[in-house]
């Protein structure tokens, strides 16, 4: 049960004020720029510089802090693996092993040949081809053959996160230090928490989170084995939820 969360205190005016510590943290990114050959890191000069950069701001502002017990995963992909390399790079973590997570791979895709003509009809536009995926999602549904349904992406992000809830439940940190989990993944796992949250209309595209952008989250107890309240935060918008550990889904507050 997640029952574990610190409260820190310190005296302000003479008065002694009670500040309540995340139980974990994530950072979940999208890849930077690709050439999507998966060979080596497959990031461009740009996507590279992009992801030190990410590294040495999240760095500044705080958001990574030394003391933090740092936790690195990835996607399998190639792209996702360079980009986490180069954000750690930046920011100047040196310890902390670098993980696959199979849960957040990009979408499977057995018929590529049908996807591709796909692609083609929406002549290669990117936000065409992610709001096709994410508003006709009941028709991939009845044929997931073509491409992995956006819904199943969806579960997989969530089973995911209780994993992670699972495995601070069984593991608290040390020396009170907060868990922070950094982890890489692709537009297509990452929105599903941006629409659950903000609405992905009201965000302003479907292709999103934009290469190299990220959703921040801090989990808080809520004294009820079966919810934990998250902060979420992506650009300039932040929102408080529930993530229903029953259910694996999101709900208001």
């Amino acid at each position: 049960m997640v029952y574990w969360g610190i409260m820190e205190s310190y005296e302000s005016g003479g008065k002694k004020e009670v500040l309540e510590q995340p139980i974990f943290k994530v950072t979940l990114m999208r890849h930077e720029e690709p050439f999507y050959k998966d060979i080596g890191h497959d990031l461009t000069e740009k996507g590279i510089l992009g992801a030190i950069a990410t590294g040495k701001r999240l760095k500044g502002a705080g958001h990574i802090n030394d003391s933090d017990e740092i936790h690195l995963f990835h996607s399998p992909k190639a792209r996702a693996r360079g980009t986490l390399e180069f954000v750690a790079e930046g920011a100047g973590i040196s310890h902390g092993e670098k993980r696959s997570i199979n849960q957040i791979r990009s979408s499977d895709i057995p018929d590529l040949e049908g996807f591709l003509q796909r692609v083609e009809e929406l002549e290669h536009d990117q936000e065409a081809i992610a709001k096709d995926h994410h508003t006709n999602d009941a028709l991939y549904e009845s044929s997931p053959d073509f491409i992995e349904p956006a819904s199943k992406k969806k579960q997989r992000l969530y089973r995911a996160f209780e994993y992670l809830i699972r495995s601070f439940e069984k593991r608290p940190p040390k020396n009170s230090n907060t868990p922070h989990v950094f982890a890489v993944s692709h537009f297509e796992i990452v929105t599903h928490l941006i629409d659950d949250v903000f609405g992905i209309e009201n965000m302003g595209k479907y292709n999103s989170p934009a290469f190299g952008e990220a959703v921040t989250i801090e989990a808080y107890s809520t004294g009820d084995s079966d919810k934990v309240r998250l902060k979420i935060g992506f650009n300039e918008h932040t929102k408080e939820v529930c993530f229903n550990r029953k259910t694996r889904s999101i709900e208001e507050l």
